[in-house]
């Protein structure tokens, strides 16, 4: 599939030209969000989200977003678990402004079983077969024999696919055998994992080999070579590594893998850096909106999102014809423009994007906050969610605050929005808007008579930490609404290092409950000591109110010592 890579990165990332080795880690702390959704396509909820250090929960609306996030210019890894799916990567090129990614979760689902002894095969309708050889299976975690039924879970992903920008595992970065950048062409994918009849991961024994059978597109089968090679995910990194080749037999590849991960039939490319600004009439960026590039021949695309600067960046096939789409949330092209081919690295600078398609498809949320004094704010920003994103659009000099979105008919018909004033750590209370294109005005919003303090305060050890700020850095939510379910809150600041992540399962109300998840500062592997508990004093029932409590007891670490944890107060705002 996609010959390219295309990544959410700015213009200051490009490759030196002719320069595809681009494997030297550049890290930049950025923000770092996103949405990820289930095989149906509907927001995934409760989904894991690591990227470092640090860890997120995606919330009804499967978005996430950390503050902070540990990333890198060129190679950014984000990982996305939730049981009864693959787990999930996303590799990008990370930016110093609000990086957006977009995950599509897999389905994990039986196959069929094979006796370990025996060996066998287990195939899918598609014609996507797994073979297993005889005595040939182990215990992943240390390399015992496995002897009994394995249940092989397995899933063929088509190139193809309109939503391959968010089903690929990782990008289409990869590295080939002698360590070189590039970007690949993919003509079949497959995610296989093993399992015994007791839930323990299971892998091929050393020395030993199994068979994949991977279907070749119908769209691809006249380019498709007699030979490719095979490409794994290294789970480290995110980036896809050669290792093999596989044969093609009639509309199939068939070739040997020594391990289990997801694989890929593909051709390496060379590529250039490409970099652009997507911008609408008014000159204000599209943040967030998916960019299509695609090669004509054979005809294979991938996707990039913008950042909040409507920047995006990556790598793209050199010497050969390229067509640009922006896309709408519905996967409908409302922008398209011919470009390349290039011979090196290259910047477009600003694309203006306009027509009847854009024009109808364009959407820009805007207001003015005001203070208690009836004054501009000028240090503040507003909350707007539309569309299971959140979008923070900072005031200008004259309180003005404005968002721009690219819809599709599907999209819900309100947003909320709900102002805060910075200075004086006041808020507006939440706006409700029918949406109307092109422009929904909020008008004057009042960021007074609420509080819009927030904090996670705690003692570890007899060590005082604080989170206070940045706003967005502290986060709050219930998972399964009113009816009960788990809230978890989190706060990071990277200024002082301090990081704490938080949950509780209880009812959705005020009251005293046992904490069933922790990880803080450099302890994420914590067994808590009961009680642990987390009193609430006030639940919110709004979007705006807050979470306020306190929260203590103790944990042991991996190491098992017991550490004490006192004076935990908490202020958090229900931001969706």
């Amino acid at each position: 599939m996609a010959s390219m890579v295309f990544y959410n990165c700015q213009r200051e990332v490009s490759f030196n030209a002719g320069n595809t080795n681009n494997n030297q880690p550049s890290p930049i702390t950025a923000i770092l969000q996103g949405n990820v959704v289930d095989e149906a396509g509907q927001p995934a909820q409760g989904v894991e989200i690591k990227v470092g250090g640090q860890t997120a929960i995606t919330d009804v609306h499967g978005y996430f977003r950390i503050r902070s996030a540990s990333l890198d210019k060129y190679s950014s890894l984000v990982t996305a678990e939730k049981d009864g799916y693959f787990k999930a990567f996303r590799s990008f090129c990370a930016t110093s402004g609000t990086n957006q990614v977009s995950i599509k979760l897999i389905k994990k689902e039986a196959a069929g079983s094979i006796d370990a002894v025996a060996g066998g095969a287990v195939t899918l309708s598609n014609g996507m077969k797994v073979s297993l050889p005889a005595n040939g299976v182990v215990i992943a975690a240390g390399g015992g024999n496995y002897t009994g039924a394995v249940t092989v879970y397995a899933s063929y992903i088509d190139p193809t696919a309109s939503d391959i920008g968010q089903t690929v595992p990782g990008s289409f970065m990869a590295n080939d055998k002698n360590n070189r950048r590039v970007v690949l062409t993919s003509y079949g994918m497959m995610a296989v994992e093993l399992q015994s009849a007791a839930g323990q991961k299971l892998q091929i024994r050393e020395g030993a080999s199994a068979t994949l059978t991977c279907p070749i597109p119908s769209s691809m089968q006249a380019s498709a070579p007699a030979s490719i090679a095979l490409w794994y995910v290294d789970e480290q990194t995110g980036i896809w590594k050669e290792e093999g080749a596989a044969t093609r037999n009639g509309n199939q590849y068939v070739g040997e893998v020594k391990h289990f991960s997801f694989w890929n039939c593909d051709q390496p490319i060379n590529a250039i850096n490409l970099s652009l600004t997507i911008k609408n009439a008014d000159n204000m960026p599209l943040s967030n909106v998916a960019v299509r590039i695609t090669r004509p021949s054979p005809s294979q695309a991938t996707y990039g999102w913008t950042d909040s600067l409507g920047q995006v960046s990556g790598m793209v096939p050199g010497n050969e014809a390229l067509v640009l789409d922006v896309m709408d949330p519905c996967y409908n092209s409302v922008y398209t423009q011919n470009i390349g081919p290039f011979s090196q690295n290259t910047n477009l600078g600003t694309i203006t994007i306009s027509g009847p398609a854009v024009t109808n498809s364009l959407l820009t949320v805007k207001g003015k906050l005001l203070n208690c004094s009836g004054n501009a704010v000028t240090n503040g920003y507003a909350i707007i969610s539309f569309n299971n994103s959140i979008r923070y659009a900072q005031t200008d000099q004259n309180g003005n605050f404005s968002s721009a979105f690219v819809t599709c008919n599907s999209l819900p018909a309100t947003c909320d929005i709900l102002g805060i004033d910075g200075a004086n750590q006041q808020q507006s209370s939440l706006l409700t808007m029918n949406v109307a294109t092109p422009v929904t005005d909020a008008g004057n919003l009042n960021a007074c008579g609420n509080s819009s303090a927030e904090y996670i305060n705690f003692t570890l050890d007899a060590t005082a930490h604080s989170i206070t700020s940045p706003a967005d850095s502290l986060v709050a939510y219930t998972q399964s609404g009113t009816s009960g379910g788990t809230t978890s809150m989190m706060g990071h600041q990277f200024s002082t290092n301090t990081d704490i992540n938080l949950s509780f399962t209880g009812p959705a109300a005020a009251g005293t409950y046992p904490a069933t998840y922790l990880s803080v500062q450099s302890f994420s592997n914590v067994t808590l000591i009961q009680p642990f508990n987390v009193v609430v004093t006030s639940f919110p029932t709004a979007i705006g109110q807050f979470y306020e409590g306190s929260f203590s007891g103790q944990f042991r670490d991996a190491a098992n010592v017991t550490h004490t944890i006192t004076n935990g107060a908490f202020r958090l705002r229900k931001n969706w």
